[in-house]
């Protein structure tokens, strides 16, 4: 049995569900890996980054800019699988309320984390919006400030806060925050170089039971809720496990569906690094290959 660490960029919740699947279910086991998920509880003053290079034989994930930015920064590593096909940040909004896309913003009060309000300005600049007509909040608000109405929209994640304000009785409506030239995705797992080049076969073995995982994870959603429950002190009540399982279902699958699950399109790659590079989120105009090794996802 080879030991393989996986290092988490967020605490286990419903967002890691189908690795959370394959480890619980044996589907690590039968490929030969003692599979061990290492959260920022395990970490808390090391990057990810560090953490897997710690390791031996190991991977981890992180959004898919910044994996963007290490491999410009020459940390010697590349994408090699998407376990969200599209981003889970969104705005959300009331569904019955004046906001039902990004074009209804201008006038508006949003409140935003300090991680999305330049991917949501450069969502908006791509779109055409006006946006000194928005009103914009960057931190120091919780949910409450939606439900009460000091803010008309605020950021959001699938994963978490919709299942949250709906247990506070407020039903949201959730606008995707992308364009065709930024599209990004999201849990991007990525491996060093060195990993790469010398363990493809420990790799392989370890992403194919991952969206093995995956597949079952969210074919059998009211199983994978109680798993989940029962190991993650983020997200201990399968109930609202359920609930988010439902809403992750389309990220997960995306346009690909369950038969190419973590697939990298190179096109959309090559939009989003253009766009990365126009927009000053990263100092370099960075190429799918340099960014990506497809083949385990193909």
């Amino acid at each position: 049995m080879t030991p393989f660490t996986f290092v988490l960029d967020w605490y286990i919740n419903c967002q890691f569900a189908g690795l959370i699947w394959a480890k619980e279910k044996g589907l690590y086991k039968q490929a030969g890996l003692d599979v061990q998920l290492v959260d920022p509880h395990d970490y808390p003053k090391t990057p990810t980054l560090e953490v897997v290079k710690q390791h031996a034989f190991s991977a981890g994930c992180m959004e898919d800019n910044l994996v963007v930015r290490a491999v410009l920064a020459d940390k010697g590593v590349k994408a090699i699988g998407a376990m969200l096909q599209q981003t889970p940040m969104v705005l959300m909004t009331a569904t019955d309320g004046a906001i039902q896309t990004l074009h209804d913003l201008p006038g508006r009060r949003i409140a935003m984390h300090r991680d999305g309000i330049h991917l949501l300005k450069t969502v908006l600049t791509l779109h055409g919006i006006d946006q000194s007509e928005i009103e914009f909040t960057v931190g120091g608000w919780s949910l409450p400030d939606l439900i009460n109405g000091r803010f008309d929209a605020v950021q959001g994640y699938t994963i978490t806060e919709p299942a949250q304000l709906l247990g506070l009785g407020f039903d949201s409506h959730l606008i995707p925050v992308k364009h065709p030239n930024l599209h990004p995705y999201a849990q991007m797992m990525f491996a060093t170089s060195k990993m790469i080049e010398q363990n493809q076969n420990i790799l392989s073995r370890f992403i194919s039971a991952t969206f093995d995982g995956w597949r079952e994870a969210m074919t059998h959603q009211d199983e994978t809720a109680v798993l989940v429950a029962a190991v993650s002190k983020d997200q201990p009540d399968a109930k609202m496990n359920r609930q988010i399982l439902d809403a992750m279902l389309p990220i997960v699958k995306g346009e690909v569906g369950f038969e190419k699950l973590g697939f990298l399109d190179p096109a959309r790659w090559q939009r989003n690094l253009k766009t990365y590079y126009d927009f000053g989120m990263v100092d370099r105009y960075a190429t799918f290959d340099e960014v990506v090794y497809p083949k385990f996802v193909n």
